[in-house]
């Protein structure tokens, strides 16, 4: 009895899932845009703490290792957020419109992408903490 109940479970699952797979693909991507927004503020709250710093407190925090963590971080949130745009962008069953906000997500977010790999890049080839300091004060993901 025991075997066929969950037997029955999982087929309930699995038909679930199927039927439902366009709805769970955008619930997905909005729950991984949230959570995307929630690090590019929290790396925008790191920005914010060093330029207010001075350069001892900087260095002892060190504050460049964990803007470079957080940078890591969201980056990688950034780049699985894209990749789930691009997979609910290639789903034939959503509507247009919202295949193409989607479409403009993605765009958004890969150029995101690219300044966080970038900055991120330019971060480790900071030659001295004061460097570093300097360089982290410039980075702004307000607006995304």
């Amino acid at each position: 009895m025991k075997i066929s109940m969950k037997t029955a479970t999982l087929m309930c699952v699995i038909w679930a899932c199927l039927f439902c797979s366009p709805a769970l693909q955008a619930q997905q991507c909005q729950d991984e845009e949230g959570i995307t927004k929630d690090y590019l503020k929290d790396l925008n709250d790191r920005v914010e703490t060093t330029r207010k710093e001075s350069l001892a407190d900087f260095e002892k925090g060190y504050h460049q290792k964990s803007s470079l963590t957080k940078l890591s971080i969201t980056l990688g949130m950034v780049k699985e957020l894209v990749e789930c745009l691009e997979k609910a962008g290639q789903d034939p069953a959503a509507p247009k419109d919202q295949a193409d906000a989607n479409k403009t997500k993605q765009e958004m977010y890969s150029k995101v992408a690219e300044k966080l790999a970038a900055d991120q890049k330019a971060l480790k080839a900071a030659e001295d903490s004061k460097a570093a300091k300097v360089l982290i004060e410039k980075f702004d993901y307000s607006s995304k």
